[in-house]
């Protein structure tokens, strides 16, 4: 408990911060008179406005937003909020996210979940329908269909830290723009204790070089196409399951690296172990990996390794379906870059609250036949409204505690290997309107 509230602490000083100190609220606002003087709607209180699940119309959140907090009679109008609301970058959002990510691994460093002592990093992408309007159709791009109507949509990139349920940085970009370069741009930023876990479309000489060439070499596993090159179509016919390939550069690889700052001449080679894993329907695949030490990583860990993956992409669907990432609710770029970093945030920070309720749900539910989990869907609706109370309260601890005893009341079971084919969604079927989960809508 004392942790999650120098934690919240950590993320009032920086909202505070940010609307007093004078170089810090001209970073995070369009002009320098912006938020200078005192208004009924100023800074800290616009960011708790923003932050509690704003997803409903502007006249209902604004008037629930003030009588929660007993103040109707300073209630603002629909227009001064938009015009508010305008003034504040995104890039504040995504740094108020950066700071509860790094307080997170500062405060909880001795119960940071690990694999052979390396956190578990997933980096996937997804796609996000956007809304129908020309300032957002020529920022991010359109892509079209089998009919050629074009639909506007960006391409989320994201971290994900597998084993604790935070995701470590995202980013919305054009959809044109491609996932396996924005992957490669990121390598910079990871830390040497992190086991990155990619899937197809994101292996290639260039990417095992940037991982490979780090002060220390950043680990990774990388699912490769069967046909990707012909060092893996070697290896995929061949009798062996476990060996040491050397992948040679290309001059398109030799050109891409220079531009990252490095000298690599055409021809040059770098080793790589590929690893078979066969699927329980017999299927191969392949994974690329520079985990070498056989001993310490042997080929049979791989195949579970690899699947911890699938943890990102349980965390896209409650970003999108709960947290209903693509009802945004502005319709131009920077409300749809602020929803976005927002809804990321409130994922992590539900994910914060709730880890110490984990040794009480063990507990309670040891005898039963599958483990539980908290129901994140119901959490978040918990969460609605309690979150400013959160951060304007001088002590939090009651809240926080009053919010782990509801998340403990709606857990639901793992049910793990469970398959479903893949159903392919149609597009009236990728609407932000209908989410074909078992989640009703609890925001």
């Amino acid at each position: 408990m004392s942790v999650n509230i120098k934690i919240i602490n950590d993320l009032k000083n920086f909202i505070t911060e940010s609307a007093t100190q004078t170089e810090l609220r001209e970073l995070f606002t369009h002009s320098k008179t912006d938020f200078s003087r005192d208004r009924k709607l100023g800074f800290e209180r616009l960011v708790l406005l923003l932050i509690n699940f704003f997803r409903k119309s502007y006249s209902v959140e604004i008037a629930e937003f003030y009588n929660w907090l007993d103040i109707d009679d300073l209630i603002v109008s629909k227009s001064a909020f938009c015009q508010q609301r305008m003034k504040i970058k995104d890039l504040f959002f995504a740094c108020l996210n950066e700071v509860l990510v790094q307080s997170f691994y500062e405060h909880y460093r001795q119960d940071i979940k690990r694999w052979n002592g390396m956190r578990v990093i997933a980096v996937d992408g997804s796609i996000i329908n956007l809304i129908h309007y020309d300032e957002v159709i020529n920022h991010f791009g359109t892509q079209s269909n089998k009919s050629e109507k074009k639909f506007p949509m960006g391409q989320a990139l994201a971290a994900y830290d597998i084993l604790n349920g935070i995701a470590i940085r995202t980013e919305l970009y054009p959809v044109k723009i491609s996932e396996q370069r924005m992957a490669q741009q990121w390598v910079q930023y990871y830390e040497s204790d992190m086991l990155l876990i990619y899937d197809r479309g994101y292996p290639g000489f260039i990417s095992f070089y940037l991982h490979q060439n780090k002060e220390q070499p950043q680990p990774f596993i990388m699912r490769c196409p069967l046909r990707f090159t012909y060092e893996i179509r070697d290896f995929v016919s061949s009798d062996n399951n476990d060996t040491i390939v050397a992948f040679r550069a290309n001059k398109y690889s030799s050109d891409e690296l220079y531009k990252h700052g490095f000298v690599v001449p055409f021809g040059s080679t770098i080793n790589v172990r590929l690893i078979k894993v066969i699927l329980d329907d017999g299927t191969i695949e392949v994974l690329a990996t520079n985990l070498f030490n056989k001993k310490d990583y042997p080929q049979e860990i791989f195949k579970e390794l690899y699947f911890m993956r699938w943890g990102i992409e349980t965390s896209f669907s409650a970003i999108k379906n709960q947290l209903q990432l693509e009802a945004f609710s502005g319709q131009r770029v920077i409300t749809i870059m602020q929803d976005f970093y927002i809804t990321f945030f409130l994922s992590n920070l539900q994910a914060i609250i709730a880890k110490p309720c984990e040794k009480r749900i063990d507990l309670i539910t040891s005898k039963r036949l599958h483990p539980y989990k908290i129901n994140r869907n119901i959490a978040f609706g918990i969460m609605k409204n309690r979150i400013v109370d959160l951060f304007i309260t001088h002590n939090p601890e009651k809240i926080l505690l009053n919010l782990q005893e509801l998340f403990i009341h709606h857990l639901e079971p793992v049910r793990h290997n469970r398959k479903y084919p893949h159903c392919r969604k149609n597009n009236k079927s990728r609407s932000k309107y209908e989410a074909l989960t078992n989640y009703k809508r609890a925001i």
